[in-house]
């Protein structure tokens, strides 16, 4: 007798063994996307805030007039880079609330650097000198950033940079 196909029980148990297969290929898909890095998260945020700092550093390194208001806004003016020959107008600021962002201005258009921060600090780095009468401290040429991100782990980055064609405020 010749069989052409296949018993009842055949079918249940491949269908079986198949079933386990694609349940255990979904489940190693689940974990690793799991494991991917999610949009907000640390690393994303640390990146974020690595770039404002080296954007900032960048601009005040070719200021050509520095105003710090507060230590929540600094002012900058740079030479052209727009080809229009007119001066460039950068302001950084943040509101001072918790979760707010950070805010860079070019030209009157705004662009946030930063979407949640917890507090922006800049400040004239100060240096102490010796002189006849004792100790003093003078402005250097330096600006001092400071940037805490307002997250669950937050990220504190800080930078001083040289003013290469002005002097600090």
């Amino acid at each position: 007798m010749k069989r052409r196909g296949f018993t009842l029980i055949e079918l249940v148990v491949s269908l079986a063994v198949v079933g386990i297969l694609i349940s255990a290929i979904g489940s190693s898909i689940v974990i690793a996307t799991r494991s991917l890095p999610t949009s907000g998260g640390l690393v994303e945020t640390q990146a974020s805030t690595g770039r404002a700092l080296l954007l900032i550093g960048e601009d005040i390194r070719l200021a050509t007039t520095v105003t710090i208001t507060g230590g929540r806004q600094l002012d900058l003016t740079l030479p052209d880079r727009t080809g229009d020959a007119a001066s460039e107008a950068i302001i950084y600021s943040w509101s001072g609330v918790n979760g707010d962002p950070l805010v860079r201005s070019f030209n009157g258009i705004d662009n946030e650097l930063v979407t949640s921060l917890g507090d922006f600090d800049v400040s004239s780095a100060v240096r102490s000198s010796f002189d006849a009468d004792g100790r003093t401290s003078k402005p250097s040429d330096r600006i001092r950033v400071e940037i805490t991100t307002g997250d669950v782990e937050p990220v504190f980055v800080t930078g001083e940079f040289r003013l290469l064609n002005t002097r600090a405020p």
